[in-house]
């Protein structure tokens, strides 16, 4: 199968970690998979080592005129019949539906969009163009989903479909080991540090509980003024000495099996939460909030532990659940990792890509070396 993937962003983050999953995946499967990016060196790097060469176009929305005439003469030197190009905004996808129209019946062109976002879906002619031309709309959340609908946009039912995120970690970490008995637990979080994420709300928390043997770890970099910002709040509740900042980690997998209780406490609507199935693919129990996409992949109780986003006390009282009952932990630890393989493992959400584009058989591959 020809794959063609669209990757505009000047850079990294979730979207661009997901194309280059599918890239690697589909390649090591048979597949033939082209990459268009807008030619970014620091972007670039990423799907540099992939078989085949990086072709590179302006990607420019609305007012581009090239990238749609390109892409179509692109489409059209394949040897293949049929060719599935996978767009993550809508923005690509307009260039793709104009490439569509340029193609003609040369060439079956199957276009795949991908929504990461949790926003509404628009109505205007210029978007029953675009929507026309997309054959699967996928939204990584059924919450995502509603949103896009909220305004009853005008794309046939039959092209929309829920495939929930996954992830692929090194093979070392492949399957999960039990929370080690500690002195002091280890209270991670893992992620960008911005405000949405709630690390103040955890930083008060943290303030709760000074009766605990609990420390916390954050993994992740941010603004420096927000960081900033984080310091003082830590001082003023009185547990800067109880927190340690470890900035980016190389190797995050370690960072989480260091952990004993992992905490995503986002107080915005999560499209999905990668860093929540990474805890669970790990065996760790987790706690997260209850605002966004989180509540479809936790059980309340269950496989993971779900709060009231922003609220101290809950959040507080979720750490404390867990930091005096060793037996809880294993339990929803096992109970997570067991989820992450039934519903969020990576061949899982393969089988459901191949099938989006039309390719119902793949070989089973193992997590990444």
């Amino acid at each position: 199968m020809r794959i063609v993937h669209l990757v505009r962003a000047t850079s990294w983050g979730g979207g661009e970690r997901y194309a280059l999953d599918l890239c690697e995946q589909s390649v090591s499967r048979g597949h033939d998979v082209t990459v268009v990016t807008r030619g970014i060196p620091r972007m670039d790097k990423y799907f540099s080592h992939l078989p085949g060469k990086i072709k590179k176009m302006p990607l420019g929305g609305i007012f581009d005129m090239v990238s749609p005439v390109k892409l179509a003469s692109l489409i059209k030197s394949f040897p293949e019949e049929r060719v599935v190009v996978h767009v993550h905004n809508f923005k690509d996808a307009e260039i793709v539906a104009r490439a569509k129209y340029l193609v003609g019946n040369k060439k079956k062109v199957h276009l795949v969009v991908t929504r990461h976002l949790v926003r509404r879906g628009k109505k205007s002619l210029r978007w029953k163009f675009i929507y026309a031309g997309i054959d699967r709309l996928l939204f990584v959340s059924q919450l995502a989903k509603n949103e896009f609908l909220s305004t009853q946009p005008l794309i046939a039912s039959e092209k929309i479909r829920v495939v929930h995120n996954s992830i692929i970690f090194p093979e070392k970490y492949s399957e999960p080991v039990p929370v080690a008995e500690h002195e002091i637990l280890n209270i991670l979080y893992a992620g960008r540090v911005a405000s949405e994420k709630g690390l103040d709300v955890l930083i008060r928390a943290m303030g709760q509980l000074k009766n605990l043997p609990v420390r916390l770890t954050v993994t992740g970099t941010g603004e420096k003024e927000y960081l900033t910002q984080l310091w003082k709040l830590s001082e003023e509740v009185g547990v800067s000495d109880r927190i340690t900042w470890t900035g980016f980690a190389k190797d995050v997998y370690k960072e989480i099996r260091d952990g004993d209780i992992c905490v995503a406490p986002s107080i915005a609507k999560e499209s999905f939460g990668l860093t929540i199935i990474e805890f669970m693919s790990q065996g760790r129990p987790v706690i997260t909030t209850s605002n966004g996409a989180q509540t479809e992949i936790i059980t309340d109780g269950e496989d993971g532990i779900l709060v009231e986003a922003g609220n101290v006390e809950a959040l507080a009282d979720a750490i404390r659940k867990l930091a005096e009952d060793s037996d809880l932990r294993h339990r929803i630890g096992e109970k997570g990792a067991e989820t992450f393989r039934k519903r969020f493992s990576y061949d899982v959400f393969f089988k459901k890509i191949m099938e989006e584009y039309g390719c119902p058989r793949l070989k089973a591959r193992g997590p990444r070396s």
